[in-house]
């Protein structure tokens, strides 16, 4: 049996595996609530391996991997940074969140503190958020399965793997999703390891220290000087640690029991993610080693041809099961927003019943998953969207969510004040600064949106109670 064909049977035989299991943990949701948070009955090992599910997608090892050739040192730092400071810092918010541990997502907390408008736009913001990101894994879904199935065409699979996620956002929600998710990082766990060592195998075990004190991009003094390529790494350092504060990783928040379960499932998931990124930058050096002159869009392509057969569909699993499972818990967010932050907003003459916001919820996984197929067919620059998807959200939400945890009690036109100021700064920002220096700006457009919020808050007229 050819290589091809071994590993075409193998990504059937789990996308057939991964579906049994979702049958076999589906039960219907009797109500909104236990549609979207599981009725908080979880222990912390699932809630940590779901959410380590969530934040690993195949974009995180594929453009981790890739990144490596592009920027040397500064990405290994950028790695190892990511994986540990977001999720102290998502620990140490989740410890203050005791007032808004009942509500439903994120949209609805930031309508609590702010009201409806902002919360409205919360819920627009996390579904542009949604189709960036789940754009993402179903490109890393396609050129996976292209680097190693020439036999069958590519977008037949990734339709089949989109279509196994809507059938968990449409029929078991949260529930399902996070048992899949479990089984899914169980995979990842296994198969990242042996990766490593294959690639390891494959490239002669090369003196790694030895060779890459030769290489100029893995000079220490290289790393704080202040280069382009160094600034545009830190700006997507301050980027990332905030990017993960975002609808569907604060939904893990909303499904524990209390703040105390909370904090400790962030702060495990740091310690795993460290674990994992160790093997991520191990598989980028070792291919930087062994073929130095490569484009980073040509890295996978090198790791497939150099790597045993039965590791070609490993591999392929491996990112399948990242992409999944991270794509699969932003549409069921996305799902949550829309038909309870956005329609139910509208609706406030008469409220939405819980049966009628399961059947919107449901239409609208169908409805994003068709647009983010459309969205990652015209767009497959990995790179790009994700800078998109931090240009779409950490401008408008983030700053106005992080200040109502730490106590701040704006009103509705304080928020829409800064929230307005965070678009138009990352526009401004993309438009004339970022052409000219690569740094992205989702940053700085945050720190705008704060401060904008704040002068708005202090030197605007109160209104008269």
């Amino acid at each position: 049996m050819s290589s091809c064909n071994i590993a075409l049977t193998m990504v059937i035989v789990f996308l057939l595996l991964l579906l049994g299991i979702g049958i076999f943990f589906t039960r219907i949701s009797t109500s909104f609530r236990e549609y979207v948070l599981g009725n908080q009955e979880l222990h912390t090992p699932p809630l940590v391996g779901t959410l380590l599910a969530l934040i690993y997608g195949g974009g995180r090892l594929m453009i981790g991997v890739e990144q490596i050739h592009n920027f040397g040192l500064s990405w290994v730092f950028f790695i190892l940074a990511t994986s540990v400071f977001p999720y102290w810092l998502i620990s140490w918010l989740s410890l203050r969140m005791r007032p808004f541990m009942h509500n439903l997502s994120m949209s609805e907390s930031i309508g609590r503190v702010y009201g409806k408008y902002p919360r409205m736009v919360t819920g627009l913001a996390n579904i542009g958020l949604a189709i960036f990101t789940i754009s993402i894994q179903i490109n890393v879904m396609s050129r996976s399965i292209s680097m190693c199935i020439d036999s069958v065409d590519r977008r037949i699979i990734t339709i089949c793997a989109i279509l196994i996620l809507v059938f968990y956002a449409r029929i078991g929600g949260l529930r399902i999703i996070t048992f899949t998710d479990v089984a899914q990082i169980f995979v990842f766990f296994i198969i990242i390891p042996f990766l490593a060592f294959s690639i390891f195998e494959a490239t002669g075990k090369p003196k790694m220290l030895s060779l890459l004190r030769t290489k100029e991009m893995f000079a220490f003094d290289k790393l704080w000087q202040c280069e382009p390529k160094q600034l545009a790494v830190f700006a997507l350092f301050l980027s990332s640690l905030v990017v993960n504060i975002n609808p569907p990783v604060i939904q893990k928040i909303y499904m524990s029991a209390d703040c105390l379960q909370a904090g400790m499932v962030f702060f495990f998931t740091s310690i795993f993610s460290l674990f994992i990124s160790v093997f991520i930058i191990l598989i980028g050096l070792y291919s930087l080693i062994a073929a130095p002159h490569l484009l980073a869009t040509e890295v996978w392509i090198y790791i497939m041809a150099h790597i045993a057969p039965i590791f070609k569909g490993f591999v392929v699993i491996s990112l399948l099961t990242m992409a999944i499972s991270t794509a699969d818990t932003y549409l069921n967010s996305c799902c949550v927003m829309f038909s309870n932050d956005i329609v139910s907003s509208m609706m406030t003459k008469k409220p939405v019943s819980y049966n009628r916001q399961l059947r919107l919820a449901k239409v609208t996984a169908l409805f994003v998953g068709v647009i983010t197929i459309i969205v990652s067919f015209s767009c497959s620059d990995l790179f790009s969207l994700f800078k998109f998807r931090f240009d779409c959200f950490i401008p408008i939400v983030t700053a106005p969510f992080i200040l109502a945890i730490l106590g701040f009690r704006g009103s509705s036109p304080t928020a829409l004040i800064g929230m307005a100021t965070g678009l138009l700064t990352i526009l401004s920002w993309n438009k004339w600064i970022e052409p000219a220096t690569t740094i992205n700006g989702s940053c700085m457009a945050m720190i705008a949106n704060g401060i904008a919020m704040m002068a708005a808050h202090y030197l605007l007229p109160k209104q008269k109670k």
